[in-house]
Parts: C-alpha cells; structure tokens; sequence
C-alpha cells in the first residue's frame, strides 16, 4: 500500500509567504507516496491548482479562528490506515480539526509549527494565543507522534514552550527548487522589464511587507548608508512582496519621503511578485537583505542562495549562523545599527569577496537547501512514524 500524506494548513494563500510555499515544496514528493493538501480557504480562490498534489480547498470560513463546518468532512474522506497526517502551523481550528479527526481514525500526527513557537512569535496576541494553548493545542502536542522543526534554533526556542512531549522532536530542514532558467537569461528579462534599473546595482528585501521582517528599519540603514557611503545613488533598495496592509505600505512610503530617499529613483515598491517573476527579481540582485525581528526558516534565503546572491541577516533569521559560518552572507543585530552594519560590511568587500561570496551562496544551496535533500529527509520521518505507528 503507498504511503498516504494529509497535509493540513490553514490558507494556501501565496500572499502568506513561507509557510503555504514550504508546504507547496514538501507535497510534491514522488514514488510511491500520495500527497494531499487541505486548507480552509475558499474554493472560489482557485488556490493550488498547480500544485504537485491534488489540492482540497474547505472553506469559506465563518471567522478569523479558521472554523468550517466542512474539516470534519473532508479529513474523513482521506484519513485512511497507513496515513500520516502533518499539521502545519498553530492558533487556528485546522489544528484542532485534525487532531480530533486523527485520533478517531488512529492515524498519526506531524506538526510544524513553522516558527510559530519562536518567543517573539508568541510575544504577538499573547493572551489569545495562552487561551488557545491551553485551550487545545497543548493536548495536540501531547498526543503527536513527533514535532518537525525547521532548524536546530528554531527547536531550541520553541523548547520552554513545548516542556516534556512524547513524541520525537526531529529536524527537517526545507529546500527549494532550482530557478526556471539560467541567471542570465532571468536577468536579462527583468532588465527588459524594468528598464529603468538596468545596470544599477540592485540591494532587494523579498517577503511580506510587515514590521516583524524590519523593513522599518532597512530603509532607516539604507538611507544612512547611502548617505556615507553611496552618495552617487549607484545602489537601488527593491522591495518586493505584499504590505501587509495598505496602511503599512503608506507609512513605509511615508518614511522614504522624510528619509530623502525618492520612490522609483532609491527605493521602489514592486508589490507581490511569484513565479517566475520572482526569480528575475533574485537573478537581478547583487544581495538579498532580510532584517527580519523573527524568521523559522526564510525560504527567500534559500531561494537567493539558489541565484548566487548572498543574503544579509539579522540573527533572528534561523538560517542565519549557517550563512554567515559558510561565508554566504553576513549576520547582524536585528537593530537599525545592525542593518547598518550588514549594508557596510557587504559595501566595504573588494570585488574578489563579493565574487567569493556568491561561489559560496551556490555552494550552500547546493549542500543543503535543495528541496531534493529535503524532500528526502520529510519522507525519512514520516515513514518511520508510520513505521511506529
């Protein structure tokens, strides 16, 4: 019989970044192994559809909580003997759903809580997520076979929180694909597209726009940098991904004005950008700069690695002290001060450790982001949990 995986998250909405794209990467497993992914979102969104794996959307939900009456249905129809079923992300009801469905089926569970364990994750709607814990997600824990992390720091975090589970505590660090074509070429298209910006020199902050990523505080450094040290413009700041909302695009929009710094000749906004687009924004770029104040996995960072750009982190980012000990990057405070610092260091490399360090970020990807080394280290520990199961 193959192995039958049940993936279950709240919303594949790309907009949400890391954590739908993580789940994306880790369904597409191959063999004999059939994935499926549930989510509550709503069918008329379309979401999934190419996808590596058949894709069932439940909602539309009644509330922010996730509810549907539609989980119960849905898990019923795929949790079948021999199933593992892995719970992506925490707070919502598809964790409750699926523990409950599960149990009566006596299937195993997986969870991933994809950094939302970290101690600043939790610093955010504090009470409500105390509540939740307590509430259920503390016995879903309990009763899992097994916690995925991403990385050693961010099980080391995560650890007060979980105290004494029975189930294993494993690391499955995530990988990414290959770009969709040589770097030239991708390069050449975004130039093409963006003729503006041809032959600039290009500094990109690739993710959600909100204030966890720092993108406060980049264009604070950016604007000092550039004041000392680039003070014929030659450096252009993209930032790329959706604002979280309008609102925060307009307050960021609003800092580039007092800073000096004019939108479309510094600093420009490219909205939310996926797919192939996507890749010709990191082919384009000299580095990736990602100060974010909490980050489990950034799958960004493995992407720009997979271009040959270097990435600059704060030491929130989980990937980080990897990066920096390969010489891939540099790794600051996640301060104004400290992205000042990553944009300095980077600024005073001769051209020799730029080239360097970009062999260095292809080499990294290679050894340990790639999604095939990923995949295959997924599908080591959910065979062994149905082994034991």
């Amino acid at each position: 019989m193959p192995l039958s995986i049940i993936h279950v998250i709240h919303s594949i909405d790309p907009a949400h970044g890391g954590t739908s794209e993580a789940v994306r990467l880790l369904a597409g497993t191959e063999g004999a192994v059939r994935s499926v992914v549930l989510s509550a979102d709503d069918p008329a969104c379309g979401w999934g559809a190419d996808w590596p794996c058949p894709v069932r959307l439940l909602g539309p939900t009644k509330t922010k909580f996730g509810w549907t009456r539609n989980w119960e249905a849905g898990l019923r129809d795929v949790l079948k003997p021999g199933a593992v079923l892995v719970v992506h992300g925490l707070w919502q009801y598809h964790v409750l759903a699926a523990s409950r469905a599960a149990r009566r089926a006596g299937v195993p569970v997986l969870i991933y809580p994809h950094g939302m364990l970290d101690p600043w994750a939790l610093r955010q709607s504090r009470w409500l997520k105390l509540v939740t814990w307590w509430a259920f997600n503390r016995k879903v824990f309990q009763r899992a076979a097994g916690v995925c992390f991403t990385t050693e720091d961010e099980r080391r975090l995560a650890a007060p929180k979980l105290g004494k589970i029975s189930g294993a505590q494993v690391i499955v660090p995530l990988g990414v694909e290959e770009p969709p074509d040589s770097l030239a070429v991708l390069k050449a298209e975004f130039e093409a597209a963006h003729a503006a910006l041809a032959g600039r020199r290009i500094f990109v902050f690739l993710g959600r726009l909100h204030p966890k990523k720092g993108c406060d505080m980049l264009l604070e450094a950016f604007a000092r940098w550039r004041a000392a040290e680039d003070p014929g413009g030659a450096v252009h700041l993209r930032l790329v991904g959706p604002p979280h909302s309008p609102a925060y695009q307009a307050e960021l929009e609003q800092q580039c004005r007092a800073l000096g710094l004019k939108i479309g000749r510094d600093v420009s906004f490219a909205g939310n950008v996926v797919g192939r687009a996507k890749w010709r924004e990191l082919a384009a770029a000299e580095v990736l700069v990602l100060p974010s104040h909490q980050e489990n996995f950034g799958i960004v960072v493995a992407e720009a690695l997979a271009c040959e750009a270097p990435v600059l982190l704060s030491d929130k980012v989980n990937t980080a002290p990897a990066v920096a000990e390969h010489g891939a990057g540099v790794m600051a405070d996640d301060t104004v001060e400290g992205t000042l610092q990553l944009l300095q260091t980077w600024g005073q490399m001769s051209a020799a450790e730029k080239v360097a360090a970009r062999v260095k970020a292809r080499r990294l990807y290679e050894e340990q982001f790639g999604v095939r080394q990923a995949r295959q280290r997924f599908l080591e520990v959910v065979e062994a949990t149905a082994a034991c199961a």
